[in-house]
């Protein structure tokens, strides 16, 4: 039996797409590393933490002051949050995780200020952010799927 060529097509695809997943896997050991669900903001902020690579439940604490979190394994990472205190005066901050014997850190800036109290503005967070462009995107891409269905179709508007 003879493949056609969408065909051919279809399975070299996914045999490369299948190759690429098998050589970029992540090593079993790969070392942790500090995200933060934003960089700055006032006292009152509360800020999470993601420890990628993290296998178990992790502690972290900031530098310089008294303040200290606990994450919780979820899947391959660890997640957590913390909120910044008034003890924690405008300037940039360590932001230090520990799981197992793996320590990584990240910078946190406390700003002065207060943040709007509606949320909106820049006291939006960043998965608002993302819903948002996510959705522009979704929508943006469902007009372009129906203008190439009409285009194809040979309809022409009423």
């Amino acid at each position: 039996m003879r493949m056609t060529k969408p065909v051919r097509g279809t399975l070299a695809a996914l045999a490369l797409s299948a190759a690429i997943l098998l050589t970029t896997a992540a090593p079993a050991n790969a070392a942790i590393m500090v995200t933060l669900t934003q960089t700055t903001g006032v006292q009152g902020t509360q800020v999470g933490v993601l420890a990628s690579n993290c296998n178990d439940n992790a502690t972290g604490d900031i530098e310089g002051v008294d303040v200290s979190f606990a994450l919780v394994k979820n899947n391959n990472n660890a997640t957590g949050t913390f909120t910044v205190t008034e003890a924690m005066k405008p300037k940039t901050y360590t932001v230090k995780v520990t799981c197992g014997g793996d320590t990584a850190s990240a910078n946190f800036t406390v700003t002065s200020g207060a943040a709007p109290a509606t949320g909106g503005g820049g006291a939006a967070s960043d998965t608002a952010t993302i819903v948002l462009w996510s959705g522009a995107a979704l929508v943006l891409a469902a007009a372009a799927g129906m203008w190439l269905l009409k285009r194809r179709s040979g309809v022409t508007a009423a």
